[in-house]
């Protein structure tokens, strides 16, 4: 099952049909990038000038050749500081997130096929994870049972070519007992890959995943 899961998914996904492959491209299926935007604070500085420019010569004409009286001329200032406060647009910033996601996703037939398949992986890793140790169980029993043939052994020389035969097996059972954890703790290894992907980026997956 897990061989037929990595392929299937490998070529719904259009990779290698391996662990890392194939994690790196769901790792990479959504990018989410958050940016901070920031807009300086602006100042029409040039504001006060033109306005007590404008305001003087108009207040000017209408006094005649006297010029501007003081009390005028500081009214006009202050009317053009407060125009000019007024012009004061203060800075601020923004955070802007842009999602984007690989075409794959939006496409109904590949999708269902990937879901199905990333489904299945976690099932897998599920179910290894509950029965993680049963091989070195039955190692540790058969080691025992070797124990024991060797004091059956002591107490009844009678018993030598049964127990010569029966530890021969215990042998052979121990060493395909070694090969298949070694197999089994590689693809423990995949599927941790793979599900440690697949959990981050579509979470809502994990839970339609049961282990009876």
């Amino acid at each position: 099952m897990n061989a037929r899961a990595t392929a299937g998914l490998a070529a719904a996904l259009g990779v290698e049909a391996n662990a890392n492959a194939i994690a790196n491209f769901i790792h990479n299926a959504i990018k989410v990038r958050t940016t901070l935007e920031c807009q300086p604070p602006r100042f029409d500085a040039g504001l006060v000038g033109e306005c007590s420019a404008s305001a003087g010569a108009r207040a000017a004409g209408n006094a005649g050749n006297g010029g501007v009286s003081g009390q005028a001329s500081a009214g006009i200032q202050a009317n053009c500081q407060a125009k000019a406060s007024l012009s004061l647009t203060p800075g601020h910033c923004t955070l802007k997130t842009t999602v984007s996601q690989n075409p794959i996703l939006s496409d109904a037939n590949r999708w269902a096929t990937i879901e199905a398949n990333m489904a299945i992986i976690l099932q897998l890793s599920a179910v290894n994870e509950h029965l993680d140790g049963r091989g070195g169980n039955i190692n540790a029993r058969g080691m025992k049972l070797y124990v024991e043939s060797l004091t059956d052994l002591a107490t009844d020389p009678t018993l030598a070519l049964q127990l010569n035969t029966i530890q021969s097996e215990l042998q052979k059972g121990a060493d395909a007992c070694a090969k298949a954890n070694d197999k089994q703790r590689a693809m423990n290894s995949d599927l941790n890959t793979m599900s440690t992907a697949i959990d981050a980026q579509f979470p809502d997956l994990r839970t339609s995943v049961h282990v009876r």
